[in-house]
């Protein structure tokens, strides 16, 4: 038969637009417009929409081939006793043909002979059926991969635009033009004629820089938002040539002049990203500027920068790079470079920031009770048995949150925002399940992931989804070390590791539900990532995010700065399996998905039986 022949007639299109995507990616002289981005954006929107009938009208069809499984294994048993029936008429037939040789046993022998061949040819229709009950089983599940694969391109091509825009209005402002100006000035009586006649000129030539500045804002294809952002902004006028074209003096001292003035605008790519309201990593070569500078001056260590430190409540602690220096406020001398900044307090929650001094920086703090007190920097990592610990933990309060697309910038799966209550403090795995972890486990309790049993780890191949009998946890697909996180693994393998370390360690361990993952995420921020709306640039490991393994691997956990509460990688690296009352869904995107399908509240639904390498989890741990 022809595997997935309507699966394919529906992606076509889509791994169309999906391919010119990366050809765009990949071929940088090869740049597309904005308005055909958005051409490409909004047919892949009505792909991804159709995706739900798709899915719908294949699982219908599986349902059908399941029934018609169902009623030939019915068929078979009544052919059986037909055969059956037939074989004994034969075999009393022959009897009675030895005691009478004139007896014809002709009709009982076709009989049997009928009665079998209809047997074996239900057996025969009984195996081609199962064969496609199972194709259609993973043209379902490749349905499902290929519409996440889509809504992925849908937020790539998404970044793209945002750079294509960029790239419109760098053409749009740095061009040039030219204008007639009329300038009459009155001369002062201390200013010689000479005088007079050259600050006329430059007057002109200010008006003429001004007149075209204002008349480029008004040109701009984005001239409303560019509008909003100029007072952010710096931009240059370049005067490349004048000539007068009238001038003269009048009998009262007037001197008037007629200019035509050539121009060109200049706009810094830096400031393209501001003028537009967007994050400085689309602006390529001012981002790559920005940062040699910025690694420059960090650096340079001799220099010494006076920080102060203030906080809201009395006798806490500040610690900088682990040396005390007593309670706030405190001011000291810092040497440039990376600096480690904790304010403690017992009762309240620890503040935690990371310092990158290039000048003189005050650091005010917002301590908040916590429900639940612990000391500073507590961790818990339970004996499972001899020398062997469970995942670090780190404990997270009770507290309320809001929870959901809190910016606008989420989909529509992610709202109404709504306020939850976490009512019990928990510990949750600072990282995701690693390599070394899941091989203790594998080890000791001699476990089979599903994707080995069934060869459904799923993975990505330009952006077209394959299942492959050699990928698996052990291996993904890319090289992966004891620490970086475990992949590969289903829902329903992730809950039996779960189990494991409740039985090892006597503690009820679980995967975190989806109001539990988002909570301690989010570390008390109301932005899409825990540091702001932006992901910026070496951030995280997701797709072109800036990292050294963004869409190729995943990268070692603890390779990224952690949130305030202590976790690390809840943006990017793995998407991370969490339960909820609407079934199983992933949180936190993933090294090569979008930078926008990264957000904290971005969740994607999968089946609990499906694994990618694409897909990891952490767990929480009851108190």
């Amino acid at each position: 038969m022809m595997r997935l022949a309507r699966l394919a007639l529906v992606m076509a299109s889509t791994l169309t637009f999906a391919s010119t995507a990366l050809a765009y990616q990949e071929t940088e002289q090869s740049q597309l417009s904005v308005g055909e981005i958005s051409n490409q954006i909004a047919t892949l929107e009505t792909e991804y929409e159709n995706f739900s009938n798709t899915v719908a009208n294949l699982l219908e069809e599986e349902r059908q081939l399941k029934e018609r499984l169902a009623s030939l294994r019915e068929r078979s048993d009544s052919l059986e006793q037909r055969r059956q029936s037939a074989l004994n008429e034969m075999n009393e037939r022959y009897q009675q043909l030895v005691d009478d040789p004139s007896i014809d046993i002709a009709g009982a022998q076709q009989a049997y002979k009928e009665a079998v061949m209809a047997h074996q040819e239900n057996k025969k229709e009984i195996n081609q059926l199962v064969q496609q009950v199972n194709a259609k089983g993973r043209e379902v599940e490749e349905a499902r991969v290929s519409r996440h694969t889509l809504i992925n391109e849908i937020e790539t091509l998404k970044e793209r635009r945002k750079t294509a825009r960029v790239q419109r209005l760098q053409r749009e402002f740095n061009r040039t033009g030219t204008r007639e100006i009329n300038e009459s000035i009155t001369c002062d009586r201390q200013e010689t004629l000479a005088q007079c006649e050259s600050r006329g000129k430059l007057l002109a030539k200010q008006q003429a820089s001004k007149t075209f500045l204002t008349d480029t804002v008004d040109s701009l294809t984005e001239a409303s938002l560019a509008r909003e952002n100029l007072d952010d902004v710096r931009p240059n006028v370049q005067i490349l040539g004048s000539r007068v074209v009238d001038e003269g003096f009048s009998g009262q001292g007037t001197y008037g002049v007629q200019m035509s003035v050539e121009l060109r605008g200049q706009l810094a790519d830096s400031q393209s990203c501001v003028l537009l309201g967007l994050d400085a990593r689309y602006c390529n070569q001012a981002q790559r500027r920005d940062n040699y500078q910025s690694a420059e001056v960090a650096a340079d260590s001799s220099v010494m920068h006076p920080v102060t430190v203030r906080s809201n409540v009395y006798d806490d602690e500040v610690k900088i790079d682990g040396v005390s220096y007593g309670s706030t406020p405190i001011e000291v001398m810092l040497p440039g470079g990376k600096h480690e900044v904790e304010i403690l307090k017992y009762g309240y929650e620890t503040f935690s920031r990371e310092l990158n001094l290039k000048d003189a920086q005050t650091v005010w703090a917002e301590l908040e009770k916590a429900d639940y007190s612990f000391a500073r920097g507590e961790k818990i990592q339970d004996i499972l048995y001899r020398d062997v610990r469970g995942p670090e933990l780190v404990v997270v309060p009770a507290g309320n949150f809001k929870m959901g697309d809190l910016t606008g910038n989420g989909l529509p799966n992610e709202r109404p925002a709504t306020t939850e209550t976490i009512e019990q403090p928990y510990a949750i795995s600072s990282t995701e399940i690693t390599v070394a972890d899941f091989r203790r486990f594998v080890t000791d309790s001699a476990y089979v992931t599903e994707a080995e049993q069934s060869g459904d780890c799923a993975h990505l191949v330009n952006g077209t989804p394959r299942f492959e009998q050699s990928i698996n946890w052990r291996s993904p697909g890319f090289s992966q070390a004891d620490d970086s996180p475990v992949v590969c693994v289903s829902l329903n393998d992730a809950k039996a590791y779960a189990n494991w370390l409740s039985r090892k360690s006597g503690f009820a361990y679980t995967i975190p539900t989806e109001k539990h993952w988002e909570y301690a995420a989010r570390a008390k921020t109301e932005t899409d990532f825990w540091w702001g709306n932006d992901i910026g640039v070496g951030n995280a490991n997701c797709r072109n995010c800036g990292s050294e393994w963004s869409n190729t691997r995943t990268a070692p956990v603890k390779s990224f700065q952690r949130n305030p509460w202590g976790l690390y990688d809840t943006v990017g690296n793995v998407w991370e399996w969490t339960a909820s009352e609407q079934g199983s869904l992933v949180r936190g995107g993933a090294w090569n998905f979008a930078p926008s399908l990264a957000r904290v509240s971005t969740r994607m639904k999968l089946p609990a039986d499906f694994s990618s390498n694409y897909i990891g989890f952490r767990v929480v741990r009851a108190q």
